[in-house]
């Protein structure tokens, strides 16, 4: 069971704060203090569109102090839960939403809860190509402690460069992705549009397999919760 940390641990002042809170951007849980950019109105147009979004906030509490293993019942929690209550859907997301002709939404109950806020009442394609990429923790000490968004960064390049635990490694989660991208791709051009509703690591690691099979991002609403981006072919 997670429990709080007392901070009387000098060891944990400000100075790790600071770097705890410098190394956020780079975990796979981008800050969504930062508001995502305005959309502008998603014109119609004969020319296929891929929407890619980030789900909403999280439930899960982060603000405890938890050590590796803690983290990794922390993480099963944060895959199996949903979203905080009373947010409010950008209306950027939900006019690029409803220009898509397709929904399609991660099997995981975050993006499937962002999906019935963002897309009410339209038929939802649940594919699991689409889940976030694992984030086994490096398995330290017990007496080590951080807040489970620093675990994120740290577990992220870990993971990055080799250490998986025994679930999906950096490799496979690659042919994942160009798998996923591939997907949308064939979608987009059978339908005109598809709209996914996903996780902002998976997110990213689609995108260079988008722009390698010709398509530019039109609309960049960055890394944050609710935020998306739009891709379209590249002009000949």
């Amino acid at each position: 069971m997670c429990r709080p940390y007392k901070t009387t641990n000098h060891a944990l002042g400000a100075k790790q704060r600071v770097f705890e809170t410098k190394l956020d951007d780079l975990g796979s849980q981008a800050d969504s203090r930062v508001a995502p950019r305005p959309a502008p109105p998603v014109a119609s147009s004969d020319t296929p569109m891929i929407v890619i979004a980030r789900h909403g906030k999280p439930a899960l509490d982060r603000h405890i102090w938890i050590n590796s293993t803690q983290y990794l019942d922390w993480w099963a929690q944060y895959d199996a839960g949903g979203l905080a209550a009373n947010q409010v859907v950008p209306n950027g997301l939900i006019q690029a939403l409803q220009a898509c002709k397709i929904i399609v939404s991660s099997s995981l109950r975050r993006a499937l809860e962002t999906a019935a806020l963002a897309a009410p009442g339209r038929d939802l394609i649940i594919e699991p190509l689409f889940v976030e990429a694992p984030l086994p923790p490096p398995d330290l000490p017990d007496f080590i402690l951080f807040r489970p968004r620093f675990w994120g960064v740290i577990s992220r390049i870990t993971w990055f460069f080799g250490n998986h635990r025994g679930q999906e490694s950096r490799e496979e989660a690659e042919i994942r992705a160009r798998k996923a991208a591939d997907w949308l791709i064939e979608e987009a051009q059978r339908s005109g549009s598809v709209g996914l509703l996903a996780h902002g690591w998976f997110n990213r690691m689609m995108r260079p397999h988008l722009l390698a099979s010709g398509w530019v991002c039109v609309y960049d609403g960055r890394d944050s919760h609710w935020s998306h981006r739009v891709y379209r072919p590249k002009p000949n």
